[in-house]
């Protein structure tokens, strides 16, 4: 997929939507933030120089799909994902928005998954998982216990890349 358009960083004003947005106004991309809570998704946004857009996922669906309008592609970071990825993938799919979450959630997982015939009749991608959580690392862990069943301690260590750089 390649974006040709703006994109909207849902729950930007929380833990790991504002570390996003940091990282991606570091990297020069220009998400528009948006979340419920003005106070915190104006105040990031302002810091930022980065466009805004206030709405809930509780609101109604017309409401959602405005402050989807225009967008190509949503990065949803507002939880539990339980509770909001359905109101936020239903919008996508009316708005044809392509949906990318940071869930761990295995219900979301199967939920969006049961969801992959109505995706791709409107073209869209629902892609849940696509932020780092416990589960590969969980599974990493399940992995080397596997290979290694011998083994009686494991040092898991990550490192990640900062912006501009390595």
């Amino acid at each position: 997929m390649v974006m040709t358009g703006p994109w909207l960083i849902y729950g930007s004003n929380g833990y790991t939507g504002e570390l996003v947005a940091r990282f991606a106004a570091a990297l020069g991309h220009r998400p528009i933030l948006a979340g419920r809570r003005a106070d915190a998704v104006c105040a990031l946004a302002d810091e930022l120089r980065l466009e805004r857009r206030l709405f809930s996922l509780d609101e109604e669906p017309t409401r959602i799909d405005e402050g989807l309008a225009g967008m190509s592609l949503v990065l949803h970071c507002a939880g539990p994902f339980s509770r909001t990825s359905k109101a936020m993938a239903d919008a996508c799919l009316r708005t044809r928005t392509h949906y990318l979450d940071v869930t761990g959630e295995v219900a979301v997982f199967e939920a969006l998954a049961a969801r992959d015939a109505e995706a791709r009749d409107k073209g869209v991608m629902l892609l849940p998982g696509c932020g780092f959580d416990v589960v590969p690392s969980d599974c990493l862990a399940l992995h080397l216990k596997n290979r290694l069943p011998g083994a009686r301690r494991l040092a898991l260590a990550y490192a990640g890349l900062r912006a501009g750089g390595s």
